[in-house]
Order: structure tokens, then C-alpha cells, then sequence
């Protein structure tokens, strides 16, 4: 019974991944922080001009990082309701996702299932 609950948990949350738009969020952040990181190397941009934009880069991270954050617990969210409907409820289900098979089991199959949505269902 947990394997179905541990199949569909995947197919959800690799639905959810696909579905987010998580990687401009990343690529947004790895821009600004490749940016900032020129800035501050760059021997022909005054400390003035530096101290001036650095924190606009910062908060461009900072925001950035959070987005991601929220989306990670977006994708994972479905996951979390699983444990509503599992036998023994949230804990069993809390204690049943730590188990290394358990874990294993849900990486091959989310890599599956994402692998069989993009290359195969193609939708």
C-alpha cells in the first residue's frame, strides 16, 4: 500500500516541478549574483558606485532565493497532503518518507516519471 502512495507522491510532485518556473527563477539569481561578483572585482568601478548598486543586487538575491524557496514547498506540498489520506495518518506517513528505500523509490520514480513526461508524452 505505501508504494502506491509513494508512486503517486512522485508523479505529483515531478508534475508540480515541471509545471513551476523554477528555472528562471535560478537563472534570474545566478545573473544577478555573476553581476554583483564582476562589480565587485572590477578595479575601474568606484567603491561609491559599489556601494550603491551592491544592495539592489543583494535584494535581486535575496528575493530570488525566496521565490525558490516557496516553490520547492509549492511542489512538495502535494507530497505533505498525501499523509491526510495515509493509514496512520501524517506521522506514519512522515516516518514512512524516511526510510533510505523509501527514498530511493521516489527519486527513480520521479526521474521516471519526468523522463517519460518530456521525452515520451511530449505534453
Amino acid at each position: 500500500m505505501i508504494w502506491i502512495f509513494v508512486l503517486v507522491a512522485a508523479a505529483l510532485a515531478s508534475e508540480a516541478f515541471l509545471r513551476l518556473p523554477l528555472l528562471p527563477v535560478i537563472r534570474r539569481v545566478t545573473k544577478t549574483a555573476q553581476k554583483s561578483q564582476r562589480v565587485l572585482r572590477s578595479k575601474r568601478i568606484s567603491d561609491h558606485w559599489k556601494e550603491k548598486i551592491l544592495p539592489s543586487y543583494s535584494w535581486a538575491i535575496g528575493k530570488g532565493s525566496v521565490q525558490f524557496f516557496v516553490m520547492l514547498m509549492l511542489a512538495l506540498a502535494p507530497v505533505a497532503a498525501l499523509g491526510f489520506v495515509f493509514p496512520g495518518g501524517m506521522a506514519a506517513w512522515a516516518a514512512a518518507l524516511m526510510r533510505p528505500v523509501v527514498i530511493l523509490v521516489l527519486c527513480l520514480a520521479s526521474i521516471v516519471y519526468i523522463w517519460l513526461r518530456l521525452k515520451v508524452a511530449r505534453v
